[in-house]
């Protein structure tokens, strides 16, 4: 199946008492920084200052506390990675051009033979992403705060706390064959998550099954970005194509250039406990809302060869 998606979602990664153990760990670290998860009404603005992403996704960046620590060393997730490293990627420096040969391309990388029984743990962020009912109500008071005391000055958009990701890669594709100037390899993203989140639209992991296989070729043929630009003389405006956007290694999938593949971005269900690994060629997305009255969390983990 992992082969075949390029995801795999594996139950009972964590047993109950850790399940609980880490549940609890996550409230009383959210606690610390103000955010009650019995009382998200008057204590989840707290979040905001834990997000360097301005609540996109609910990802909080905190990285160390010692629940977080317990689920990145677990031993049955490392065995699982390492089995779905010895599975899908080629291993002894097999070209791009041998591999297509044999129909296996997507078990392609840059990165030659290496050892699938070592790994480091990518100490990674964590998500935390309340209903959006809540996050609304909140942001619509912090708005009117801020009008109060600054009425000129204040734009209405979006007023949540939280919002969705938006369908992205974490690799650049233009750069993906490339084993320079790289400062990690992770073939392999994972989280574990403390919650059920089994119907799509609450908060969840939305992906492009698949894509993976494709990958390859959609990169060399991935059509430019096109945008308006003015001249500053004479204020005419044309439309100039540019190269398809990668930030750090974050590569946004665009609306309309690429939207065949955002049509392929759908719900992966996932029950508490489990951990969802996926291949770092598929897009994937944090669901648009969260519709229901539960906050979604996760712990994001994985390992690097």
């Amino acid at each position: 199946k992992y082969l075949r998606d390029g995801i795999l979602v594996v139950d009972n990664i964590l047993s109950a008492e850790e399940l609980k153990a880490a549940r609890d760990g996550l409230h009383e670290t959210l606690l610390h920084h103000g955010v009650d998860t019995n009382d998200l009404e008057h204590t989840a603005h707290h979040l905001q200052k834990l997000s360097s992403t301005n609540g996109s996704g609910g990802v909080l960046d905190i990285f160390y506390p010692s629940f977080k620590m317990d689920i990145a060393s677990n031993q049955i997730l490392f065995q699982a990675t390492q089995q779905l490293w010895k599975a899908s990627l080629a291993q002894n420096g097999e070209s791009e051009d041998e591999l297509i040969m044999q129909g296996k391309q997507e078990m392609y990388h840059p990165f030659g033979k290496f050892d699938t029984d070592k790994g480091y743990m990518y100490i990674d962020r964590l998500g935390y992403r309340i209903p959006t009912k809540t996050a609304e109500e909140i942001g619509e008071k912090r708005i009117c705060s801020l009008e109060s005391e600054q009425p000129k000055k204040s734009k209405r958009k979006n007023t949540a706390i939280q919002r969705s990701l938006t369908p992205h890669l974490d690799c650049c594709p233009n750069t993906y064959n490339n084993s320079t100037n790289t400062s990690k390899w992770r073939p392999i993203q994972c989280f574990v998550s403390l919650t059920d989140n089994l119907e799509p639209n609450t908060g969840g992991f939305e992906a492009a099954a698949g894509f993976h296989r494709d990958f390859h070729k959609w990169a060399k043929e991935r059509p430019p970005s096109t945008i308006t630009k003015k001249d500053v003389k004479s204020g005419a405006k044309c439309r100039i194509d540019v190269p398809a956007p990668c930030v750090g290694e974050y590569t946004h999938i665009r609306p309309r250039e690429d939207e065949h593949i955002m049509k392929l971005v759908q719900h992966v269900p996932v029950l508490s406990g489990s951990a969802v690994f996926w291949d770092n060629r598929i897009p994937h997305a944090n669901a648009y809302k969260n519709d229901s009255l539960l906050s979604r969390a996760v712990v994001y983990c994985s390992f690097l060869p």
